[in-house]
């Protein structure tokens, strides 16, 4: 079976509510391939969806000096856990222009 075939198959069974052992029985697919073919193009499909952020600003202290503040002037947080923690104002003024395509 072909890789376009699999990707059908799967997109059917993400959308059908069944279990992985129901639908490849009920298609006539060896199990285990199709348990394999599932894995493989679900995480593909998940590496390229998009993936929101949330983007805060804080204000910069006015006793800190403007090379180095103490305190970060953003703060980009991914939904895995990652933080990008911004001093740099050149940067946070560029931030939208990067978040936006």
């Amino acid at each position: 079976m072909k890789n376009q075939q699999w990707q059908t198959h799967v997109k059917a069974f993400n959308n059908s509510g069944l279990s992985k052992r129901e639908y490849a029985d009920s298609h006539k697919l060896v199990y285990h391939q199709f348990v394999f073919w599932s894995q493989k193009i679900n995480n593909t499909q998940s590496q390229d969806a998009f993936i929101p952020v949330n983007v805060t600003t804080e204000p910069q202290l006015q006793s800190q000096p403007k090379a180095a503040p103490a305190a970060p002037l953003g703060v980009l947080e991914c939904p895995n856990g990652a933080r990008l923690v911004i001093y740099s104002p050149e940067l946070l003024a560029l931030l939208p222009s990067l978040l936006t395509r």
